[in-house]
């Protein structure tokens, strides 16, 4: 499965790349086949409710977290070469630009964001 990792680049700058963080192998569940990545170790989930004027400034995450976005639709903006990305419902994405610059955050559509963040 891929997903988007923000991290900081040699310049200090945070970027945007895409990465594979969990391979996910076919895997026979009460006869059904689905694909299933292995377990990953978790430091603590948090939710987050944001309402659709939501904005965070220039900020880093205070550990490596996967974010996956339940409902509406977020903004992240960097300083390095790619400006800003979109993550709408049912994306997931890795903040660990822990250094350097930081990225924003911002609830694009009206009404609420539902996120979860689990700490690695």
């Amino acid at each position: 499965m891929e997903c988007i990792e923000i991290y900081t680049g040699p310049d200090g700058h945070s970027q945007f790349r895409t990465i594979r963080p969990f391979e996910a192998a076919p895997v026979s569940f009460n006869g059904v086949v689905v694909s299933l990545s292995s377990p990953q170790p978790c430091e603590s989930v948090l939710v987050h409710e944001f309402d659709g004027d939501y904005f965070l400034g220039w900020h880093n995450p205070p550990s490596r977290q996967y974010v996956v976005v339940l409902e509406g639709e977020l903004e992240i903006t960097v300083q390095g070469g790619d400006a800003a990305r979109r993550f709408a419902a049912g994306a997931v994405f890795l903040a660990a630009d822990l250094q350097g610059t930081g990225h924003t955050t911002r609830a694009i559509r009206s009404g609420r964001a539902l996120v979860v963040n689990v700490r690695g």
